[in-house]
């Protein structure tokens, strides 16, 4: 989640490594933070559900440490204003005991400039490699070494309905329901009057997630692996299409789109002022952290064309490389995140699903329950516009291509600038 910013390309290059979503930069982790019996944890967690999950895991390390626990989340900007603050830490030798960043491409980055800890030890101690789902347990390694410990598991390609609104224009969507028949069913909705779909694209993440489900559901889980190693062209006739699906769902949003954040978009669904709207898990914690009830205030489905693939978007902790300013506390801390009771509490307020394998669904809710089980069936493919799936170059160029495309509907521009990232990207 970050937003939108205008650079040269020399300094793009440097800018996304370091704004990458949580995740430090270049230089050696230092002294001098927080002080000896403080646990320093940098996040950007400040929503209502966000902030009850956090607390989860610090109710957990305030058992089990006497250190004080300084909650350092930093909020606005779609987590960018957080990425931002942290990097000027870490080129500091300032950095927190641990802070929060998203597994695969995002953690590489971190791992090759030298600025997060090798934890495998942890890993080791603690029997967890087993424990999670082969493919998330590689996103958190780097040559065979483990450096980021996860805690949650979020499905990003969740379109999230009003069930009244849909009943009312006498739509029923299901997991066979196609792009086109969505788009034509909106078409409807908004022909009845009502704001069709939702957007919160304040911070541009919003809209590259929309756009990227639509991408998935054309090319499949396979395809958007091959996207990202050169096997396929952003240029091909698929991806086309689902860009053009975009541009055409960009006419059923509600018009202040640009000036809300993600979850005033989410929040509109239950409150009846569209009918769906498209955005990772975490909009089920702070739907249900708002009082609304799955089911009749709100219903979800995967998004049309991706029922068979889990589009994750992970978030996990890492210590300093070097000169940690409280080394102890930091494992104690990082042990908080697999612990199985924590893995129910923190992933129930959270809205997203439990990373260890062997967690008891009892207890979680109908959504819940079937998302963590799709989490251990279906194919697992990272998020470009959550920087996982693609390094932090090519994702920022991604966004910026939406960006563009979100003011001038130029579609063959867009492949144009995406075609020429991926030459970038493999060589």
């Amino acid at each position: 989640m970050r937003a939108k910013r205008s650079m040269t390309l020399a300094a793009a290059v440097l800018a996304v490594s370091l704004t990458a979503t949580a995740c430090g930069g270049a230089g050696e982790s230092g002294g001098g933070g927080a002080a000896a019996g403080k646990l320093e944890v940098f996040s950007w967690w400040t929503s209502g559900s966000e902030s009850k999950a956090l607390n989860v895991l610090f109710t957990k390390f305030k058992a089990e440490s006497k250190d004080q626990v300084v909650n350092a989340a930093v909020s606005g900007g779609g987590g960018s204003n957080a990425q931002q603050a942290l990097q000027t830490r870490l080129q500091g030798g300032n950095p927190p005991d641990s802070w929060q960043l998203h597994p695969d491409q995002d953690l590489a980055s971190v791992v090759e400039d030298g600025s997060v800890a090798d934890i495998t030890k942890l890993y080791d101690d603690n029997g967890w490699a087993g424990k999670l789902p082969d493919t998330i347990a590689k996103m958190v390694q780097h040559d065979g070494k483990f450096y980021a410990v996860p805690v949650n598991a979020h499905r990003a390609n969740v379109l999230w309905t009003n069930p009244k609104l849909l009943r009312q224009a006498g739509v029923s969507w299901n997991k066979s329901t196609t792009v086109q028949t969505m788009i034509a069913d909106l078409k409807k909705i908004k022909a009845g009057g009502k704001t069709p779909l939702c957007l919160g694209d304040k911070d541009v993440f919003a809209s590259a997630q929309l756009l990227e489900s639509l991408i998935l559901g054309e090319v499949g889980p396979d395809g958007w692996t091959k996207l990202f190693s050169g096997q396929m062209s952003f240029d091909d006739a698929k991806v086309k299409s689902a860009v053009t699906d975009y541009v055409t769902l960009l006419g059923l949003v509600n018009k202040d789109h640009s000036a809300l954040t993600w979850d005033q978009a989410a929040l509109n669904v239950p409150q009846g002022k569209c009918a769906a709207n498209l955005m990772g898990d975490w909009a089920y914690g702070e739907m249900v952290n708002k009082g609304f009830k799955e089911g009749t205030d709100f219903g979800y489905l995967a998004f049309p064309g991706t029922s068979d693939t889990f589009l994750f978007v992970g978030d996990a902790f890492v210590k300093p490389a070097d000169n940690g300013p409280n080394p102890g506390a930091e494992d104690i801390w990082l042990k908080t995140m697999l612990d199985p009771k924590v893995q129910k509490d923190f992933n129930l307020a959270k809205g997203s699903s439990p990373v260890r394998t062997d967690v008891s669904l009892d207890g979680f809710p109908p959504y819940q329950k079937a998302a963590a089980q799709d989490l251990r069936s279906l194919k697992i493919v990272s998020s470009v516009a959550h920087h996982q799936g693609a390094p932090a170059e090519f994702a920022q160029t991604y966004l910026d291509a939406v960006t563009a495309l979100n003011g001038d509907k130029n579609i063959d521009g867009f492949a144009k600038k995406m075609t020429a990232a991926q030459k970038n990207l493999t060589g």
